[in-house]
């Protein structure tokens, strides 16, 4: 039988996942209000920082994981696959803020949503798990979508920034990379956590030395507002790290992808009502070309995951009939 608490359990993952969603959509919104002027890495830093030292208390407090040895059943290289997380998370993090600035925060967020679908190829490269045709299906029309996107752009007085398109692409993919890594080094969710913290922590400071030699007085140049934004990205995006790590341990990562793409909503409406953004009808339909290849997928995928499950309860009961038809048999020779 199915546990008890499952579905309780389902419902949490989804709304902790929601949450972090809208967390995510309001860093992204604080990133694009810093101003292009403040370097990337400088807001980093304080996020990274955050996130190190909220990291290492709750797992003192809460979980005492071991950090610096982490167990891994899985790979005896651990620590090294996890410095490895750190740095392609740092990648994806500095190519992400970086599009946040110069391009639309729904557009760089819908590309960023089709991450699902990059996460199932490199799932067939490293995992060797095969890769379903709806997947390769959706994968082509995302493809699409993002090409729709680039060129769809209704402001003629903007140039694109292909660039920024660009950009966010090879971060997705980057991000995807750390996703199959973390699943396939197995530890306790606070550990890539601090880890991502640390790495950031450092790599987000070795960046800023170039910055203060090319400009020194940057520190000094940073407004009040924006100093406030950044403090607000390092909160939201703190939360959401972990509000979307613990969700994943509760829902159907399936559907709690799904739901984690609410922050495209959000993103849209920023864009509208805060940045004046307006949108063609091709930039829309690459959109919902990109979501729906991604919502499509996800569906196909669960609902194929369901009937694997009903298959094996199938199964196990089948057997537990059996099991009690020949010991019923055996008590009526006796």
């Amino acid at each position: 039988m199915i546990p008890a608490n499952q579905p309780e359990q389902r419902v949490l993952g989804l709304i902790l996942t929601g949450l972090s969603g809208l967390c995510f959509a309001f860093a992204s919104l604080f990133v694009k209000l810093t101003g292009e002027e403040v370097p990337v890495a400088l807001i980093i830093l304080p996020r990274s920082l955050l996130q190190l030292v909220t990291g290492v208390t709750l797992n003192i407090m809460c979980w005492k994981q071991s950090i610096l040895s982490p167990t891994s059943t899985r790979t005896p290289h651990a620590t090294c696959l996890l410095i490895v997380f750190g740095v392609l998370s740092f990648l994806t993090i500095y190519g992400i803020y970086n599009s946040f600035q110069s391009i639309p925060l729904g557009e760089a967020t819908i590309i960023l949503s089709s991450c699902p679908l990059f996460v199932a190829f490199f799932e067939r490269v490293w995992l060797r798990n095969r890769i379903p045709v709806p997947t390769l299906i959706a994968g082509l029309l995302c493809i699409v979508g993002v090409l729709l996107l680039t060129h769809g752009r209704s402001e003629p007085q903007e140039t694109r920034n292909l660039s920024g398109y660009i950009l966010i692409t090879i971060a997705t993919a980057i991000q995807a990379v750390t996703f199959v890594l973390v699943r396939f080094i197995g530890v306790h969710f606070v550990v890539p956590v601090v880890y991502l913290g640390l790495t950031n922590t450092l790599l987000a400071g070795i960046a800023c030395v170039p910055v203060l030699i090319v400009n020194p007085s940057i520190f000094a140049a940073t407004t009040l507002s924006q100093a406030f934004w950044l403090l607000l990205v390092s909160i939201f995006a703190v939360a959401g790290s972990f509000l979307l790590n613990i969700g994943l341990q509760h829902g159907q990562p399936t559907l709690v992808s799904l739901v984690r793409n609410v922050d495209i909503v959000a993103a849209y409406i920023f864009d509208t009502l805060i940045f004046a953004h307006t949108f063609s009808l091709l930039s829309v339909a690459g959109g919902l070309l990109v979501v729906l290849a991604t919502v499509g997928s996800g569906v196909v995928d669960m609902a194929r995951e369901h009937t694997q499950q009903l298959g094996e309860y199938d199964k196990l009961d089948v057997e537990q009939r059996a099991l009690v038809h020949n010991s019923s048999e055996t008590d009526e020779h006796k």
